[in-house]
């Protein structure tokens, strides 16, 4: 009954998280560039339930048939009757009879998630466990036999299953937790504002701004001059090009489509336009900003998409579809709050009715 209620608790935390992110993306409506954010969630790890001071139930232990595996390129996905997979999450160790995993750029098992462009990521992902602790293999050629050894180079690695003590009868959760935010970088829509320090990236990329905390990067792209004719942001960081700050003064200029900053018929600099193959490391400063995180280095390659000039990028935020989560939310809040009043209603009469009895 305690339990019903722990779950409950999780689901309104998780709610609450979730109400709070959908009302800073629709405050983030009309900011330019802006792009929205997405709660992912997990249930925390399934622990092993066992029976105290009772006979041993052997009917709930079935006879070990076998590990089933399948591969579909990188992914590795597992699946038995009997026995466990443990992975080892940031709330515990989880058991599972089921277990998908791919194996990093430093060699270890891990589960994974994919981003915005379906690529599989593992970064603060977790770490499936062998009876040795985490798994590491040299090659990622690996295979998995049918009793769940790791076999890699020809040599057994480690196994990937445990068999619990006779009285454990089973799994169960404490309900949902928060695992993280992440970033929606798909495109808003480009409108036009005639302005020639307004820009707007078609395609994958980012603007890189110099702050005075280093480099940062931005999809907004209404600029301005500051004192010394330089191209700023509006919050005055020096908006980069390959040849250092843009210079404009006075001067008549033209931008073409690959950045190209034209004054007087001469190319004298570029707008410093990067994509960053390893989003996932950015994280949102403030002012429509994304640095990477700290040890991590930033993996730029050239942006192959158009710069349009005049031109500024909406937020990729959907307000129809926001509300509609909103509300899907705020069902779920009040539904976990009535579990919890009935729960605390049970508990009531088992405290104050069934001890006279």
């Amino acid at each position: 009954m305690n339990n019903s209620m722990y779950i409950a608790a999780s689901a309104l935390q998780l709610n609450q998280k979730t109400i709070d992110v959908i009302s800073n993306n629709l405050a983030n409506t009309n900011t330019t560039g802006f792009k929205k954010d997405i709660v992912i969630s997990e249930s925390f790890p399934e622990v092993l339930l066992s029976k105290i001071n009772d006979r041993v139930d052997l009917d709930n232990h079935r006879p070990f048939r076998g590990v089933n595996v399948e591969r579909n390129g990188e992914i590795f996905s597992l699946t038995i009757d009997s026995g466990y997979f443990k992975v080892n999450t940031p709330a515990g160790i989880g058991h599972s009879r089921s277990l998908k995993f791919i194996i990093d750029d430093n060699g270890y098992l891990k589960t994974f998630y994919k981003n915005t462009s379906d690529e599989l990521k593992a970064d603060g992902e977790n770490y499936v466990l062998g009876n040795n602790g985490p798994i590491r293999v040299e090659d990622r050629n690996i295979e998995i036999d049918n009793r769940g050894n790791v076999i890699s180079g020809g040599q057994i690695i480690d196994n990937l299953i445990t068999f619990p003590p006779f009285s454990v009868i089973g799994t169960t959760s404490g309900g949902v937790r928060f695992d993280k935010i992440a970033v929606d970088y798909t495109s808003g829509i480009v409108t036009e504002t005639g302005s020639k320090l307004d820009f707007a990236l078609q395609g994958d990329g980012f603007f890189k701004v110099q702050t005075p905390n280093g480099i940062a990067y931005t999809r907004d792209g209404s600029f301005t001059l500051n004192t010394n004719g330089q191209l700023v942001t509006k919050e005055g960081y020096i908006v980069l090009g390959q040849n250092g700050p843009i210079e404009l003064g006075q001067n008549s200029f033209e931008v073409y489509e690959n950045g190209d900053i034209i004054i007087e018929g001469q190319v004298e600099n570029r707008l410093d336009i990067v994509n960053i193959d390893n989003k996932e490391y950015l994280r949102k400063q403030g002012n429509n900003l994304y640095t990477i995180l700290d040890n991590i280095q930033p993996e730029e390659t050239l942006f192959n998409g158009v710069l349009l000039s005049g031109y500024l990028e909406t937020s990729n935020v959907n307000t129809i579809k926001e509300m509609v989560s909103m509300i899907t939310a705020q069902r779920s809040y009040e539904s976990n709050q009535k579990v919890i009043q009935a729960q605390d209603q049970l508990l009531d009469k088992v405290v104050n009715e069934l001890g006279r009895v």
